[in-house]
């Protein structure tokens, strides 16, 4: 009897694999099914590492379904672990955030409505790791990343995306599939947001992957000071609320006017605050402090 190949688990930033909007499932009644990137990955497993911001039991004490937030330089991966996956759930059940973890698990989609498409990871394994650990996997989730980009480069030089093509270059045939699939979907290539992305995931673990200028260190404490004076205004506004999580537009709005920074700023800001475990998302459109 022939045994089902076990599929590879992705290192992809949080970003990328939030922004997928095409499924696709083989012909085979028991094939897995994939979500598409938009650079042409086709992830069913993702293994993934960064700073458990939260987590909560949606369950009950008798059937616990443990849900949490793991943040990496670009984004929040969601994830959850149930009943089916016992090691998991007691994993997420026994840490304390925020810490920094690697969770391996398939991917599920939820569909509220035609046009939105929401990403989580079931957990299969949850185990605490250090900051050297994090930025390692950073490090293999860049080199992916560009491997994609390069490939994507390659197919928007072509007037038809070939697979063929891609595979004769020298691509994996999983991802010359993506690849085309992929541009038929999204019919865009965003590269040079993605090439920005990978650079600014470096920045957090090579500081000379570019050669930093003057003004570039300077703004290294203005970042810290921004970064406080972000985490003011999300306490300002929940002490006046009195509630868990405010409206992420509201402090963008805020803090872009107080402090004359764009809303590009402001977002890098929120990611990086979000990547050292000081703010978390506690649902979508919405962040609170940590503390």
């Amino acid at each position: 009897m022939s045994m089902m190949k076990r599929e590879v688990a992705w290192r992809i930033f949080a970003d990328e694999l939030n922004n997928s909007t095409l499924e696709t499932r083989g012909e085979d009644e028991r094939a897995p099914t994939y979500i598409v990137s938009p650079l042409g990955a086709k992830v069913n497993r993702v293994y993934a590492v960064g700073v458990l911001t939260e987590v909560d039991n949606r369950g009950t004490p008798e059937e616990p379904l443990w849900q949490g937030r793991v943040s990496d330089p670009t984004g929040t991966f969601f994830i959850s672990a149930g009943r089916y996956q016992p090691e998991a759930a007691t994993s997420l059940s026994n840490i304390d955030p925020p810490k920094f973890v690697a969770v391996v698990g398939k991917t599920s989609t939820y569909r509220p409505d035609d046009e939105t498409v929401l990403i989580s990871i079931r957990a299969e394994l949850v185990k605490e790791v250090n900051d050297e650990q994090r930025d390692l996997w950073i490090l293999e989730a860049a080199k992916s990343l560009k491997t994609r980009l390069e490939a994507m480069a390659e197919a928007s030089r072509m007037e038809d995306v070939s697979v063929q093509e891609l595979i004769d270059l020298g691509y994996d045939p999983t991802l010359a599939d993506g690849i085309k699939a992929a541009s038929e979907h999204y019919q865009t290539y965003p590269l040079d947001r993605y090439w920005s992305i990978m650079k600014d995931a470096l920045r957090y673990v090579l500081p000379e992957y570019e050669e930093p200028t003057v003004m570039d260190t300077a703004d290294e404490g203005l970042d810290e000071e921004l970064m406080e004076r972000v985490l003011e205004v999300v306490q300002e506004l929940e002490e006046e609320t009195e509630e868990v999580g405010v409206s992420y537009e509201q402090v963008r709005d805020i803090v872009v006017e107080r402090e004359d920074i764009t809303m590009t700023e402001f977002e890098e800001l929120v990611s990086k605050l979000r990547l050292h475990g000081k703010l978390m998302e506690p649902a979508l459109g919405q962040i609170q402090s940590a503390y």
